[in-house]
């Protein structure tokens, strides 16, 4: 019989965990404040419920005694609060006001909080909003993110550079040194969190390695705002940049408007060496590369319609245009015998003209069918085109030969086009969570080279190292994925499976390649959150890397009269397993993680000991894999004082074949980090001042190892004007560490070259905002994964 009552009591005794939550929203003269937004959040930061407040302000939410929350309010035109509780605490109505926010252009005052690292069940978010960073930018605020690695202008994970880069959930067309433009140049009171995606759940594209999402706000708040850019940079060449950027907001539409022109020269300083083991002898090349860009563009327009709270239309354009870029390389080439006595030289003199135009067309559609379900729609057209034209003429004066000149002229133009579809459902059901949709991706691509020398006497076309290489793919995926929530355990698994199906036709030499394939991506996280606040989980994820598609083509690009880059039209997509266990502790965060990589590519220099050519091929190697440590923490000792580090230990092995197939072992031990002191000098007028230093030991890829580097930077800004006026001063990379050496020694290869590409700089970046409100970025336009293989 007890047992019958104990089961009839089960219901009651389950609802005494849960209570009420309930509060009234208020401006600060006492008025209700009707329509208030609440979200509930777990301690995972994960959405529990949502709310509108009533007529009178009043909202009602349920709560368990044992559980910990954070209840986030906010309001058009009020500031956001958020207030972290636990469930046993409440005991009487909550009376909450919120704060009008400004409607004149004045920067949000920085709280000085530290920023906030949360571990959800499958990614790490580095929240920012109204911390200290909020002063940097949004690259500076990057590059102190958690697991990141920023490098001049390459972003990498885990030694990893197979990165996307999405903002607001899409992805942003452009990488390198433009997509560091866009976000040097988007404020840091803009970003609302930056998330790290290690293991991308299954709604995601399977290409890349990680997935890093930045968040921005969406602004509140109506009006006109501008802002202008200036930008001067000194190396041992001058570069500068002009921008204008312009956003307009109603109750309906939201506008952005950017152009940026720039110009400079670029320079890179290295040296060659080949050891030729046939005659002993040493091949040495001084290499000095010079580039004039006097005409670059690029623009990003948008568009954001919200006819109500259900429908969300975006549409825009974004582009670069850079019709010139010149450089004329002089590359002395000494050839030396075993005693090191020089014996034979040659001069080689590149003449190149290089330009590159790009657009990107999209198109979003988001609908909330009801409470518990949403669709989201969303197309893309892209169209490049780039060209390299150069003129090589090379001066030799060979032992026991008369001096002689030859001369070859290359032109190689390459255009793409890529469309993409893609529709996506989510549904809210209880405590299960469910997302399912398809994309299809069309990309056609065509790279002509035409190929003259004057080996006949006079500069003639050469049929047979001329090519045209024609290649078409289509990709179509479908996923599903789940989400289950239970006391302190969170859930979430998703399938996604890819059909590929690619065309590659090359005249010379003559080859055709087909391919149908399907691949499945399978992803599972785990994680549990236990009292004494801190959480651990545990994450699996297969992914898939597949080649740029200039790196399919056989042609023979020649650097000089000996060297050449040549691709590989059967190169396979890499495939990566990704294993991760995570911890987070009182800000601290640890993460154990194993990478394997099956048939990864990269590019590798071979040399032809008979001929004299070296040859830089993209190839696939046999396999990869690694596993190490993460470790990231950020200090605040005072209010103005705060330092940030990340730290990373891991072991990587590479195992790649020679030219006779014999198979070969580079392995490595590597530690990087980046160590960062931020001070804050004045509050009021947003003054800081950063000392850092981001380092790496040696490292490989494939057959090359890779010498170590560090970089030691200062950087200070500051407002003026009652904060229009933005002053930024950087020095980069003082002491001039960031020089590399990489060498492949096997077999019967011995070769190096070292590298330095001009990064000890001065910095000074001007920002004017002006208008009468103030106005944050809109969502970025987005790209897809194929953009990402141009």
């Amino acid at each position: 019989m007890k047992y019958l009552l104990g089961l009839l009591l089960v219901p009651f005794l389950a609802q005494a965990q849960v209570k009420q939550l309930s509060g009234m929203v208020f401006t600060q003269a006492g008025v209700p404040l009707a329509d208030a937004t609440i979200v509930l959040l777990d301690s995972a930061y994960q959405p529990v419920q949502e709310s509108k407040a009533s007529v009178t302000g009043r909202f009602d939410l349920s709560i368990k005694n044992n559980s910990r929350y954070y209840l986030t309010l906010s309001h058009l035109n009020y500031q956001s609060k958020e207030i972290y509780f636990r469930g046993d605490t409440v005991q009487a109505i909550w009376s909450i006001a919120l704060v009008p926010n400004a409607t004149t252009l004045e920067e949000a005052q920085v709280t000085g909080a530290r920023p906030k690292v949360i571990r959800k069940v499958d990614r790490l978010e580095f929240n920012v909003q109204n911390s200290n960073l909020s002063s940097l930018n949004s690259w500076d605020i990057l590059k102190r993110t958690p697991m990141v690695m920023v490098n001049g202008s390459t972003i990498s994970v885990r030694g990893n550079q197979k990165i996307v880069v999405l903002i607001n959930e899409r992805k942003v067309m452009l990488t390198g040194d433009e997509l560091k433009t866009l976000l040097e140049n988007t404020t840091g009171s803009d970003v609302q969190s930056i998330e790290v995606i290690t293991n991308p759940p299954a709604k995601y594209e399977a290409e890349g390695s990680t997935i890093i999402n930045i968040k921005l706000l969406k602004s509140q708040l109506y009006g006109y705002r501008g802002v202008l850019l200036a930008l001067a940079e000194q190396s041992n060449y001058g570069k500068q940049l002009f921008g204008l950027t312009q956003y307009y907001k109603n109750e309906k539409f939201n506008f952005r408007g950017t152009y940026n022109y720039g110009r400079g020269t670029y320079a890179r300083y290295g040296t060659d060496f080949v050891y030729y083991p046939n005659e002993q002898a040493s091949w040495e090349s001084t290499m000095t590369r010079i580039d004039e860009n006097k005409n670059q563009n690029s623009y990003v327009f948008s568009m954001e319609y919200t006819p109500d709270t259900t429908w969300s239309i975006n549409m825009g354009l974004n582009g670069y245009y850079g019709p010139k870029s010149t450089g004329l390389y002089e590359v002395p080439t000494v050839i030396y015998d075993k005693a090191h006595v020089p014996e034979s030289s040659y001069l080689t003199k590149n003449d190149h003209l290089e330009s590159n135009k790009i657009n990107n067309l999209y198109l979003q559609v988001n609908k909330k069918i009801n409470p518990n379900w949403s669709v989201n729609w969303s197309s893309y057209f892209t169209t490049s085109r780039k060209g390299n034209n150069q003129d090589v003429l090379t001066d030799l004066k060979f032992k026991d030969q008369e001096p002689t000149s030859t001369r070859f002229i290359s032109n190689n133009d390459n255009k793409n086009q890529l469309f993409s579809t893609q529709l996506d459902f989510t549904a809210n059901i209880k405590d299960l969570a469910v997302e399912f949709g398809g994309k299809f991706s069309d990309v056609t691509t065509k790279s002509t080279l035409l190929f003259s020398d004057d080996v006949s006497g006079s500069v003639q076309e050469r049929p047979d190292k001329s090519n045209v290489f024609d290649y078409d793919e289509q990709n179509f995926a479908v996923y599903t994925s789940m989400s289950y929530k239970w006391k302190k355990w969170s859930w979430k698994a998703g399938l996604r499976t890819e059909n590929t199906v690619l065309n590659g036709v090359v005249t010379e030499p003559a080859d055709q390649n087909h391919q149908n394939y399907w691949a499945l991506f399978p992803t599972f996280y785990a994680q549990y959150n236990t009292e004494k606040e801190y959480q651990w989980g545990f994450s699996y994820g297969k992914r898939i890397s597949r080649p740029a598609y200039s790196w399919l083509n056989p042609a023979k690009s020649y650097y000089n009269l000996f060297a050449y880059f040549q691709g590989d039209p059967r190169l396979r997509a890499t495939i990566i397993h990704n294993l991760n266990l995570t911890l987070t502790k009182n800000a601290w965060n640890v993460d154990l993680f194993y990478r394997y990589e099956k048939w990864p590519s990269m590019e590798i220099s071979i040399q032809d000991n008979s001929s004299h050519q070296l040859m830089y091929h993209y190839t696939n190697i046999k396999k990869g894999q690694g596993a190490g440590l993460d470790l990231s923490k950020s200090f605040q000792f005072t209010k103005t004082w705060s330092l940030n580090t990340q730290l990373e230990a891991m072991y990587n092995e590479n195992y790649y074949q020679d030219q006779a197939d014999q198979l070969h072992k580079n392995k490595v031990w590597i530690g990087n980090g980046n160590i960062s002191s931020t001070y804050t000098l004045d509050k009021n007028s947003g003054w800081n001042l950063e000392i850092g230093n981001t380092f790496t030991s040696p490292t490989i890829q494939g057959p090359f190892k890779i010498t170590g580097y560090s970089s030691t930077y200062l950087m200070t800004n500051r407002k003026f004007l009652h904060k229009r006026l933005e002053v930024n001063l950087s020095f980069m990379d003082i002491f001039k560490t960031e020089q590399i050496k990489v060498s492949s020694l096997y077999a019967d290869q011995n070769n190096y070259y070292k590298d330095y590409r001009d990064t000890r700089k001065v910095n000074l970046t001007l920002r004017y905002h002006f208008g009468n409100q103030k106005i944050k970025s809109s969502n970025q336009p987005a790209r897809t994964e194929e953009q990402g293989r141009l």
